[in-house]
């Protein structure tokens, strides 16, 4: 079994100025039994660990927590046995995926009765070639519908996924309608030149979702990551996000892991490195990973300081 990554401490020196400094969460893979039910026992354990290695929080039911395959009861009860017993509720973020306000709203009220306020909001994927106002009606509805509660809202710009993005003029137009319950944005376009734009908004938390772009948005005011690889690597970034200083090691890593499926294959690299079998398994409609791929990235991961 290759020996986990180990706890980095990072320095307390911030670059850049930043409205908030939101730091590393983990977007947290989530386990499945064989039978497909949620293991909340190793969801429980995981989510600790990735806090005691170096996150400063997680993310649940995220793109990488396969989050638009997991039902309301589902939700609860991981919600409930992870907040319960392993993470601050004021340390998890809740990813809202829905299409319609009424399954949007009933995931949010979920969250806030259970002492979550952050939540990373995907904008509704079904339709597509919806213009800025359409979009702008369905966020400012489901928006409006938390008032007044302490809610922070992080808009999810993902639209290789989605295929429905955020522009910038409609995350200023949120911010300047909500306010502070615009909390931020987590940017996983990949698109650099689009998160250099975003990184001008000097009142607005900029997340960058591609972890190879970290370092160079740490000097320009970037505020942290919701990550996949956090799974694996949570003290690195937020040494990374802290300093600003690039480690090529963990690019070529997310270099190698993009160029598969990245949900079954980062599953199956925690499985890997901590020698848990239950990693492999993944919700219908995702495949498992290509078997020996995890274990020739995780050579990789053993071979760093990581």
């Amino acid at each position: 079994m290759i020996s986990p990554p180990t706890t980095v401490t990072h320095p307390a020196r911030v670059v850049g100025s930043r409205a908030h400094l939101f730091g590393i969460s983990a977007a947290l893979v989530t386990p499945f039994n064989a039978d497909g039910s949620i293991n909340l026992s190793d969801a429980t354990r995981h989510a600790k660990r990735v806090i005691d290695s170096g996150a400063n929080g997680v993310t649940l039911f995220g793109t990488t927590g396969e989050g638009a395959s997991i039902g309301l009861s589902e939700r609860a009860a991981m919600l409930d046995q992870i907040s319960g017993s392993a993470v601050d509720a004021a340390r998890i973020t809740v990813c809202i995926c829905a299409t319609d306000l009424e399954q949007a709203r009933a995931q949010a009220e979920q969250a806030l009765a259970r002492g979550v306020r952050k939540l990373l909001l995907t904008p509704p994927f079904y339709f597509k070639g919806i213009d800025d106002q359409a979009l702008y009606s369905w966020l400012t509805s489901f928006i409006a519908s938390l008032e007044p509660n302490d809610v922070q809202i992080i808009l999810y710009h993902i639209p290789q996924v989605t295929q429905v993005g955020l522009s910038l003029p409609l995350v200023r137009r949120l911010k300047e309608r909500f306010g502070d319950t615009i909390f931020g944005i987590k940017d996983s376009s990949g698109d650099w030149s689009n998160s250099q734009a975003l990184l001008k908004f000097d009142d607005l938390a900029i997340l960058i979702g591609d972890e190879r772009l970290l370092a160079k948005a740490a000097p320009l005011g970037g505020a942290g990551a919701i990550s996949g690889m956090a799974n694996l690597m949570a003290g690195l970034l937020a040494e990374i996000v802290h300093s600003g200083i690039q480690n090529n090691a963990m690019c070529e890593l997310v270099d190698e892991v993009v160029r598969h499926p990245v949900t079954p294959l980062v599953k199956a690299l925690v499985g890997a490195v901590y020698g848990e079998g239950i990693w492999e398994n993944v919700r219908a409609p995702l495949s498992p990973a290509q078997p020996g791929i995890a274990d020739d990235l995780a050579a990789m991961l053993k071979k760093q300081p990581w």
